[in-house]
């Protein structure tokens, strides 16, 4: 074989395995690209292969470069060989890594891109989901390498003798055509102007369209890339900018100075993927997993407009505890994002004298949430690791813990606090993925590990297990004076029945309980938000600090026009009439119906809050806790 048609040879086998891949996502999720024509659907399969060819050749790019160059030396030795074993390496773990994003395509209508950063910072977590509920998917991903592995070998492996030309200048000619067929395919095949990029996908009005002309691989690298060289958001001109910042010059500062303090404890408990829709009294369902919050929700002040602002439990708890933005050029709290200048929930709490506690389900290192405590100001926190079993289960304990035994270790915590008022918040975790094999009484569902009849039937333990907490804290001493506030981190991230449209895949519950009866038992329709709670809880604690928050408190006459809910790469924006549209930096991406001037003014508004938290967060003046 000629050498010049060897790293061709390796560059068209990248380039099936991807088509391939990319026409699996197409098969798999033929209800999410319905809406695309024929001529759509074969326009992205084709450009596709420009992102393909673009992080192909890039990945590969010394190794091509090495079997490029016309010496015998390469070819007659084991250099080659050696070369291809490694691009081979190389060429797996792309795949590989390309498949896992197929699955988890299904979980949020997009590809993984910045979420590699919180998915890596858990790694033990995910291996222990991979091996239990997503073992059939580990098969499948291993099959196919297996598969992949078997066509490499005589494809591009096994090679006849490499036959090098014996003019000087036909090598030379050879070389400089290969090597220019690299920067073409690096460029994406675009030979004038900018190289590809992002945008490029964005060939049709489609959000779907770009999801699936688009490489996972090539997204999660230019994810990274971007993180390496942050640039300050630019939504809108310098300009306009100073028109708004004249006209909003505190847009993010909250204080109620004549807030005078209640003395009232708060407990927090964020429910892992309480979805709106799975509780019946909230949404007029029949899925019967809820009776209990069913029962509270009576009794409580409800808010049926309220949205989580991610798809990921560390954007919610970021949300709720710090009320600063989730923006997609920033790592998140826990991974960075504490470096900036806060306000700390906890920290203020302690200056009032409150003793704060914090505790989730799961490991107590998951998510970093030990570290997170701290930077927040709590003054205790547990896990997993530090929480007795009470209850005998029918199997060993899941990857995220048990609600019932962690909600009992919260009770007992608490009723151990003398003297002075708490503030404590907890994460639960056992209706994450995988769900576990539960007793009968919990079984109203065929029982799976994954998928919405496991998460039912979890979260009908879960449900039960918060009653339980909740006639337990009933006898003790603190629980007249307590504030209940039960929400939820996201909505059920997993394939279910209904597709969903973008404000059902945010609408998460928000109840609060007041036992004496000083906030009334009401549903309210106000737009609203997770980064509403912490400037709430202020309001419920009675507390006069100055915070910055990227919300509002819902015991406040302020309204939301709008609310942002981060979606990975894209973002989107929430109206009041469930109304929405998404957009990046190219523009608006999908919308729920033709953008009308009010949907555009709350457009422009929330692109001026990120690009104002931005420069703030660019600068380290988001806040200063004095």
């Amino acid at each position: 074989m000629y050498f010049f048609f060897l790293p061709i040879r390796v560059i068209l086998f990248g380039l099936f395995v991807f088509f391939l891949s990319r026409f699996a996502l197409y098969w798999t999720y033929q209800d999410y690209f319905s809406s695309l024509t024929f001529n759509a659907l074969l326009l992205s399969l084709l450009k596709g292969v420009q992102f393909d060819a673009s992080i192909m050749v890039l990945a590969l790019s010394p190794l091509l470069l090495l079997i490029s160059l016309p010496f015998k030396w390469i070819y007659h030795g084991k250099i080659s060989k050696i070369a291809l074993i490694v691009m081979h390496i190389i060429c797996l773990a792309m795949f590989a890594f390309s498949l896992a994003d197929l699955f988890y395509f299904g979980e949020v209508q997009r590809h993984i891109g910045a979420d590699v950063f919180n998915l890596s910072s858990d790694l033990q977590s995910m291996l222990k989901i991979g091996f239990s509920s997503r073992l059939l998917d580990i098969f499948i991903i291993a099959l196919f390498l297996v598969v992949v592995s078997l066509i490499w070998y005589p494809f591009v492996f096994k090679y006849n003798a490499i036959r090098l030309p014996k003019s000087l200048a036909l090598k030379l000619l050879s070389c400089i055509c290969l090597i220019a067929l690299y920067v073409i395919s690096v460029r994406g095949f675009v030979l004038q102007g900018r190289p590809i990029n992002l945008s490029d996908a964005f060939t049709g009005s489609k959000i779907e369209q770009a999801n699936l002309t688009l490489n996972p691989v090539y997204v999660a690298y230019k994810e990274i890339k971007n993180r390496e060289n942050q640039q300050p958001r630019q939504f809108l001109s310098p300009s306009e900018m100073d028109t708004l910042k004249t006209r909003y010059p505190d847009v993010f500062h909250w204080q109620h100075q004549n807030n005078q303090p209640t003395g009232k404890n708060v407990v927090i408990i964020l429910l892992e993927s309480w979805s709106y829709k799975y509780i019946d009294s909230l949404a007029g369902g029949n899925y019967k997993v809820t009776p209990f919050m069913d029962s509270l929700v009576q009794k409580s002040m409800v808010w049926d407009n309220y949205y989580a602002a991610g798809q990921r439990s560390i954007i919610g708890i970021q949300a709720i505890l710090s009320s600063m933005p989730s923006l997609q050029n920033y790592p998140t709290l826990g991974f960075g994002l504490e470096m900036k200048n806060m306000s700390r929930i906890a920290n203020i709490a302690n200056r009032h004298n409150y003793f704060t506690l914090m505790m989730q389900s799961s490991a107590r290192r998951s998510f970093h949430m030990e570290n997170i405590a701290k930077i927040l100001g709590f003054q205790e926190y547990y896990g997993k690791e530090d929480i007795p079993i009470l209850r005998k289960y029918p199997q060993e304990q899941p990857p995220f813990g048990w609600d019932y035994d962690a909600l009992q270790f919260l009770k007992n915590s608490l009723s151990k606090v003398k003297d002075k008022p708490f503030f404590a918040f907890l994460f639960t975790g056992t209706t994450h993925e995988p769900f576990p094999k539960l007793d009968p009484e919990f079984e109203i569902y065929p029982h799976e590990s994954k998928g919405e009849n496991g998460f039912l039937n979890a979260l009908r333990y879960s449900d039960w297990s918060v009653q339980q907490f909740m006639q337990e804290a009933e006898k003790q001493d603190w629980y007249k004076n307590t504030v209940f506030i039960f929400t939820a981190d996201h909505t059920l991230n997993a394939k279910t029945k209904s597709k969903g449209d973008v404000a059902e895949q945010f609408h998460i519950p928000l109840v609060i309980f007041s036992p004496d009866g000083s906030l009334p038992a009401q549903r309210v329709d106000t737009l609203a938000s997770q980064y509403d709670l912490f400037p709430s809880v202020m309001d419920l604690l009675g507390f006069n600090d100055p915070i910055h928050t990227f919300g509002k408190s819902l015991f406040s006459q302020e309204t939301s026009d709008s609310v942002m809910l981060n979606r990975g790469d894209v973002v989107g924006v929430l109206y009041p009439q469930k109304n929405w549209l998404t957009f990046t930096n190219q523009g608006i991406q999908s919308s729920s119906e033709p953008v009308n001037e009010t949907m555009q003014q709350g457009l422009e508004m929330m692109q001026f809050k990120m690009q104002y938290a931005d420069e703030l967060l660019q600068q380290n003046r988001w806040f200063s806790e004095k």
